[in-house]
């Protein structure tokens, strides 16, 4: 397929689509190839690798239109790779670097996998956040944000159990009060009879007028 004077090859390799492109890239093409390759990742593509080694002239929009891309496709679960290694084009990446996949020929391309995508994704993220983060300390940042919950959880808990025993005292205290209560008023009726005929004095404090 051409289309004006850049020359376009879409093949399928081992299950992953390849687009090799060669000649020169411009600005008038970027809506042609967006086309393109969202209606690859419509059809269910979901690992595209773009080889541009044979582009002899290529316009700025062209790793904006691929950035976007890069987004849609990684948003499916997808990956979008590059294959070049020629200083024009990596003069127009370079602001990219650190979010597009280069490799310098299909040799050195990884087999990929999970890990492969999660660490590319998590390029995608440093650049948003402007953060960093190895693996180890993101490993002991989880490990340090588990143990605090589970301490808070821990705490949270104790908290818990000592209210129930305090709630579980005070019902007892106030039913052992009431029954008090209540034998002693059996106590003053028992004896009530017993006072009326002078046997027992009632020796308990009187109340003022």
């Amino acid at each position: 397929m051409r289309s004006e004077a850049l020359d376009i090859t879409l093949t399928s390799r081992k299950g992953t689509m390849w687009l090799i492109l060669s000649g020169p890239f411009h600005a008038e093409q970027v809506p042609g190839m967006r086309e393109k390759i969202v209606g690859l990742i419509d059809d269910g593509t979901r690992k595209i690798i773009i080889d541009m080694e044979n582009i002899t002239d290529i316009d700025e929009t062209v790793p904006a239109m691929f950035l976007s891309l890069l987004n849609v496709v990684r948003g499916k679960g997808g990956d979008l790779l590059f294959v070049f290694r020629n200083d024009a084009l990596t003069k127009s990446f370079s602001p990219f670097k650190s979010l597009f996949s280069i490799y310098a020929d299909e040799k050195a391309i990884p087999t990929g996998g999970l890990f492969s995508l999660w660490r590319k994704r998590g390029k995608v993220l440093s650049r948003k956040t402007g953060m960093r983060i190895s693996r180890p300390i993101a490993i002991v940042l989880l490990v340090t944000l588990f143990g605090w919950i589970l301490t808070l959880f821990l705490i949270i808990n104790m908290q818990h159990q000592r209210i129930r025993q305090q709630e579980m005292e005070i019902r007892t205290t106030n039913e052992w009060k009431r029954a008090a209560t209540i034998e002693m008023q059996k106590l003053r009726e028992r004896i009530k009879p017993l006072e009326q005929l002078g046997i027992v004095k009632d020796n308990a404090p009187k109340q003022g007028p």
